[in-house]
């Protein structure tokens, strides 16, 4: 049974690439970026993560592999990850990641990590939490509620899902 789940952002892409931002490949990361990702792999590495669902984008895999570094978790490409595109609804989004959810919670996993973006992270809090989580507290860059290579990390309780976020690169730098 699925008990922790850690929702991480990519981290920190190269900006003014030229490349669509919502499209495979996407922007790659940024050398901020990859030193974001790092951190956060680091942080994870004592955190049990059995496997990473990645997102297909370039940013996405970067920021998961240098993680891996770190976890020695496998990685696992999942389109039900990807950036929410522009021609797609919100609701599009959440259905495509709560499917994801559900089929992982049918595997024999017990702590997981899901490496994505701003939208699908949010999709998947409000899910976690049935809506009762206040993200207006946690606003990030456009307006994202998870900043790159941040970390949500979901708790089974017996009440449902204990949400926290638990770090962000600026708590590697300050601690």
């Amino acid at each position: 049974m699925l008990k922790e789940l850690y929702l991480i952002r990519h981290a920190q892409p190269q900006p003014n690439t030229g490349l669509a931002y919502d499209r495979v490949p996407g922007p790659p990361l940024s050398e901020i970026g990859r030193q974001e990702a790092r951190a956060t792999g680091l942080y994870l590495s004592q955190c049990g993560i059995e496997r990473l669902f990645v997102s297909p984008l370039d940013r996405t895999q970067e920021t998961a592999r240098l993680i891996a570094e770190h976890t020695r978790a496998p990685m696992q490409i999942e389109e039900a990850l990807a950036e929410h595109r522009s021609d797609e609804s919100f609701e599009s989004v959440k259905a495509r990641v709560q499917d994801l959810l559900a089929r992982v919670e049918a595997e024999p996993f017990t702590c997981v990590g899901f490496v994505t973006h701003g939208s699908p992270t949010k999709a998947l809090l409000q899910t976690l939490s049935k809506g009762s989580l206040d993200l207006s507290r946690f606003i990030f860059d456009n307006g994202n509620h998870v900043p790159t290579a941040g970390v949500w990390r979901a708790e089974r309780t017996e009440d449902g899902w204990r949400l926290e976020l638990v770090f962000t690169p600026a708590m590697a730098c300050a601690g």
